[in-house]
């Protein structure tokens, strides 16, 4: 196996004055990280190791089952080396030394100060599929300044082969190119996690064992419902002494003038909705859960010019599963399952309350983008396979589409500048322009589209 599965990776919760760099290798060893600004890299670090546990290999025969615990534990080790007391702007530069290999030398900036310019992706719901390695390396291209990933990285987070590119014969060279890693810090001019940090959150596919969105009777364990493999990956983001049911999967970070934070909104399982126990909602947004209690006080303590929040489920939408609002599923005394709250609404208040600007999304894989109550909601999940079904419902609150457009794949990026917060889609094959929106102005007050501002005229 190769000794490093991964690239140096960058993950902050400061932007502005520190960066943590990640790397992952098959076995341990002295490893350190070399650092300066500028190429001659005059300083030095040693890196905190971290065993990685969860992850699996295939059988024997190099095939995979449904069931983790037949599959042999590969454990891996993380190394992480945090660099405080960065100046906002300033150009690091570093590369990874573990006995004799080396990486090459990559580099990054810190977030500038507030009021100066940035450009940022949105992007989500890879899985490994086809070309979804194509359509990053577009986003590589686009000179951005960080990156927003709005959940499901792989498809089976056990799987080691789909996170890491491993060099082993059972990973067949298109898979390698489509893992999360090797997709996500592609080696062929894109600049992508080794360059700038990524702001995450979790999707319905970061569970441990996703079989507890098929099996009824494992679903009903709460102890069976664990995101360790990805809080463990992506540390610094998170806690890693609590990652079930209770673990807190949510943060947020200032960059320059803008406020991110990222929520653990997901639901969705493998069998009827009104089929007993019906589909959890994995992080409760009822009011006054501990999500919700930590999202107001986030929001209300907040004083940057904008406001953008990450989530991976949808709160609009069409699709076969719009008529089910986010809330936990109510069983009566003979299993009938209902779905009486809208906790989506509420959630949409909230927002609204708080002047948020912006929330993206992915789950569906479509791209389109509504706008309600001061808040413009956005999907653009469409890098690989298109989900939308000809003649899908729409959202049953009767809220449409400002632009939904599936007739190729296809990313955002967002731009802030001196007259505020712009939003760009492009087509995945040329990069042509087919979308482009302004999200909020100058002050930071968020601008509703023109079909919008046409019927309050």
């Amino acid at each position: 196996m190769k000794k490093f599965l991964s690239e140096p990776y960058l993950l902050t919760l400061n932007p502005s004055t520190e960066m943590n760099i990640l790397w992952i290798q098959s076995h341990p060893g002295d490893s350190y990280l070399e650092f300066g600004m500028t190429e001659e890299l005059e300083s030095s670090a040693i890196a905190e190791c971290y065993e990685i546990k969860g992850l699996r290999g295939p059988l024997e025969n190099g095939t995979y089952g449904e069931d983790p615990h037949d599959h042999p534990p590969i454990p891996v080790w993380q190394y992480i080396v945090k660099l405080n007391g960065l100046l906002p702007g300033q150009k690091v530069f570093y590369r990874v030394i573990s006995g004799d290999d080396t990486t090459q030398v990559y580099s990054f900036h810190t977030a500038p100060k507030k009021g100066e310019s940035f450009r940022f992706g949105q992007l989500s719901d890879l899985q490994g599929l086809p070309r979804c390695n194509d359509s990053v390396y577009k986003i590589g291209c686009m000179d951005l300044d960080f990156l927003l990933f709005s959940g499901d990285m792989t498809y089976v987070s056990w799987k080691l082969g789909q996170w890491f590119d491993t060099g082993e014969p059972w990973q067949t060279e298109d898979d390698a190119k489509r893992s999360f890693f090797g997709c996500m810090q592609q080696q062929n001019g894109a600049k992508l996690m080794q360059f700038m940090p990524t702001f995450i959150c979790p999707g319905n596919h970061e569970l441990d064992d996703l079989r507890c969105r098929s099996v009824i009777d494992l679903s009903l364990l709460d102890s069976n419902w664990n995101w360790s493999i990805f809080m463990q990956l992506f540390r610094p983001l998170y806690k890693t002494d609590d990652t079930g049911l209770r673990g807190k999967r949510w943060y947020s970070v200032d960059y320059a003038d803008m406020h991110i934070t990222s929520l653990s909104i997901n639901r969705h399982s493998f069998w009827s909705p009104e089929t007993f126990p019906g589909w959890k909602l994995y992080d409760p947004i009822y009011p006054g859960s501990p999500q919700i209690q930590w999202l107001e006080q986030d929001l209300s303590h907040c004083d940057q010019k904008y406001k953008w929040v990450i989530q991976h489920f949808h709160i609009l939408n069409k699709g076969f599963d719009v008529q089910f609002n986010l809330c936990e599923p109510v069983i009566d005394q003979k299993n009938n399952v209902t779905y009486p709250h809208d906790h989506g609404g509420a959630l949409m208040d909230i927002y609204a309350q708080y002047g948020v600007n912006a929330v993206s999304f992915g789950h569906s894989h479509v791209y389109e983008r509504y706008y309600h109550k001061g808040t413009h909601y956005i999907e653009a999940a469409y890098l690989s396979i298109c989900f939308r079904r000809e003649g899908d419902k729409p959202h049953p609150s009767g809220i449409l589409p400002i632009t939904e457009d599936y007739s190729e794949p296809s990313f955002i990026t967002v731009e802030r500048n001196s007259e505020g917060l712009f939003a760009t889609g492009y087509y995945v094959n040329d990069l042509r322009v087919f979308d482009r929106y302004q999200i909020a102005d100058a002050t930071g007050k968020t601008v509703a589209p023109p079909s919008i501002l046409s019927k309050q005229a």
